[in-house]
């Protein structure tokens, strides 16, 4: 037999372990059973139990009634206990079912047996047709007419494609439209374009220089060899600063030297090459020697020789802080010429401002890149005064007007810059020999190989 366990009887905590609370237990979870279900039946009456039937035998037919609602719209009804909310009030107005409505004060009654003038009768008349005409469209706007078929055309004959994205499919997103391009071809005129393809805004075919005619004034031949002169300038100011940008950076040596600092640098470390004017190094300098050696009795310093070296540092500070205040000082009068500075300043950044808006514009005109080679633009044909002459028999043609046209094309980024090729470069055939085949020595004598 097993000894019952005895457990403390001092505190409450104590009495709660080993309490039998199952008669508690029972009668909580017949109370719970209780209000679920609800009274037992021995508690309930007979009326509550049973009802009598007196409808007979007539059964009602199982057809649904046509006015009953959809069985597929039960999802939408509300099912929750709580009633809806009560409708807002909305104000009715009365409807004033008299017959002077639709009078017009301007509208005159006619006097019986009066003349009345014609200019009256075109009033009345004008005054009656728009009053007609308005009553036309109230009734006409409360009808909803569904005339146009949308799914059978896209549009109309004469209506735009503009006014079609506009009006009807203006919220589809675009990407929709490229998608759906096979089956609305003309809403989505997508044209591949390129960077290169591009044309710049460079005039086509600019008009010659009155000085390049054969019979020119003075003043339009002086500016046309004026303009010629500056554009020769550049270039030799560029093939000048080329030249001193890379060849001038370098020292110029003789061959002979150039060739003795690299045997120079080859040999260098090898016996026998090495050089003999070399100093020894001295044998003390392996020995060990302190930074800041230890002072001794008689090395160290006395205490005159401390407070002179405290009264010179102060003085030192004091002059600093002098110094620092000076330089506040003259700071203040210097505002004015800060001033001015900020003023040059401001002035450089909108000089700059202006360089890099004209580069802009010159780089929309100018052209890109399409190949290789760089387009570069060939200078104007001239004729010195000396080569002038008086009749049109004995002037020299100058310039080429095809050249001119291809030179356009290439400036305005339609051909791509080539080169002259003077020479026919043609491949090289390579013959290579078949593994399989047998190859004696004769053959290979008749080839040379």
């Amino acid at each position: 037999m097993k000894t019952k366990k005895r457990g403390g009887r001092r505190l409450k905590r104590d009495w709660r372990r080993k309490i039998d609370v199952t008669d508690v237990d029972t009668y909580l979870e017949g109370k719970r059973l209780q209000e679920r279900i609800g009274d037992p039946f021995s508690k309930k009456k007979d009326e509550e139990l049973f009802h009598i039937d007196t409808s007979g035998k007539k059964q009602k037919s199982k057809k649904k009634s046509l006015n009953a609602p959809l069985k597929c719209l039960s999802s939408l009804q509300s099912t929750s206990a709580i009633p809806p909310l009560a409708k807002r009030s909305v104000k009715k107005y009365k409807k004033n079912n008299k017959k002077d409505d639709d009078f017009d004060k301007n509208i005159k009654p006619l006097k019986k047996g009066g003349i009345v003038k014609k200019k009256e009768v075109k009033e009345l008349n004008k005054i009656l047709k728009a009053k007609v005409k308005t009553l036309e469209l109230k009734e006409n706007s409360t009808k909803d007419l569904f005339d146009k078929d949308l799914w059978t055309s896209y549009r109309e004959p004469g209506q735009r494609k503009d006014k079609l994205i506009k009006n009807v499919i203006k919220w589809l997103p675009s990407e929709v439209l490229n998608h759906n391009a096979k089956i609305l071809p003309k809403l989505s005129n997508k044209k591949m374009s390129h960077p290169s393809q591009t044309t710049c805004k460079a005039e086509d075919m600019k008009c010659p220089h009155p000085g390049l005619s054969y019979n020119p004034t003075i003043e339009d031949h002086v500016s046309l060899l004026a303009n010629i002169a500056e554009k020769e300038m550049e270039l030799i100011k560029h093939e000048a600063h080329m030249n001193r940008v890379t060849q001038k950076l370098f020292k110029q040596v003789s061959k002979d030297k150039h060739e003795q600092m690299i045997i120079e640098e080859l040999t260098e470390g090898l016996p026998g090459f090495t050089d003999d004017t070399v100093k020894e190094v001295n044998e003390d300098t392996s020995e060990f020697k302190a930074i800041n050696p230890p002072t001794t009795r008689d090395n160290q310093k006395t205490i005159k020789k401390r407070k002179t070296q405290r009264r010179l540092r102060n003085e030192e500070r004091q002059r600093m802080n002098a110094k620092i205040e000076k330089k506040k000082v003259s700071d203040l009068y210097r505002l004015r010429y800060i001033r001015e500075e900020l003023d040059e300043l401001e002035n450089v950044t909108n000089k700059k401002k202006l360089k890099r808006l004209q580069k802009r514009q010159i780089n929309n005109i100018s052209t890109r890149r399409l190949g290789t080679n760089k387009f570069t633009e060939s200078l104007d044909a001239f004729a010195l005064p000396k080569d002038l002459k008086g009749t049109l028999r004995e002037t020299e043609p100058q310039g080429n007007i095809f050249k001119d046209c291809f030179e356009s094309l290439q400036k305005r980024n339609i051909l791509s810059v080539g080169k002259k090729q003077l020479k026919i470069h043609k491949k090289k055939v390579q013959a290579f020999m078949d593994p399989a085949f047998k190859v004696t020595p004769d053959m290979l004598a008749k080839y040379s190989v």
